[in-house]
């Protein structure tokens, strides 16, 4: 009985519900690089079986999230400074040509939306006492911004493409290099992005959105050899 009770809560949760939530953990730095992923600890957290969670480990692994190994089993996708370059180099461009189409079709709902996650944002520092808490609230918020732009630019293959791409970086768990000199200049771009929607500027839209993006990149590159070097 018990088992039958476990194999309906699967189903009903789903391995793609299992997926999402998995890829989450990952995404926002409760796992870490090159940490272990174990089946067993994952079931126990998630409240399901062991089977839609290896069935998600490998989904993870397809999409370069996660390494499956023999004898060793799944670990958390570490990243060479080569592979961020590529990675922000391919957002930059994605992410640009998303805001450049939503320029011309974004809703006021939506934009209203953007205004709201702006003031967050920039109201966040201070409002946690537990620092990592407070990076993970700013990352939750930082993709809502971004993933309103795209869903904007009403491109679902572009959509699609930029969530493969685009997610990755954070397992470098960006925000928690930022300075909060850093977080000003990004909340600036986002700003700046705004108004340029806002004004239906699809050319600010896509150069202000690149540069941010590069400006995000330099910055994540620069912390990353310095935290290799030690």
């Amino acid at each position: 009985m018990v088992q039958v009770g476990s194999a309906a809560r699967d189903t009903e949760k789903g391995t793609y519900g299992v997926l999402e939530r998995l890829r989450a953990l990952i995404l926002t730095g409760a796992y870490g690089p090159e940490e272990r992923l174990v089946e067993e600890q994952l079931a126990e957290r998630l409240g399901v079986s062991r089977t839609p969670v290896r069935q998600a480990l490998t989904m993870l692994e397809a999409e370069g999230l996660v390494e499956l190994a023999p004898n060793r089993g799944a670990t958390v996708r570490s990243f060479t400074v080569a592979d961020v370059w590529d990675i922000y180099d391919l957002r930059a461009v994605l992410e640009g040509h998303a805001a450049r189409r939503a320029a011309g079709r974004i809703r006021s709902d939506e934009l209203a939306r953007l205004r709201e996650l702006a003031a967050e944002m920039e109201g966040l520092a201070g409002r946690y006492e537990d620092h990592e808490e407070e990076i993970r609230a700013l990352v939750a918020l930082n993709q809502r911004f971004h993933g309103t732009i795209v869903e904007a630019s009403r491109n679902k293959r572009l959509q699609r493409l930029i969530n493969r791409t685009v997610e990755v970086p954070l397992m470098f768990k960006a925000f928690f290099f930022y300075t909060p000199h850093e977080r000003v200049i990004s909340n600036h771009y986002h700003r700046q992005i705004l108004r340029a929607l806002e004004e239906g500027d699809a050319d600010r839209a896509e150069i202000v959105m690149r540069e941010h993006v590069y400006e995000g990149r330099d910055f994540v590159i620069a912390a990353l050899k310095e935290d290799i070097n030690g």
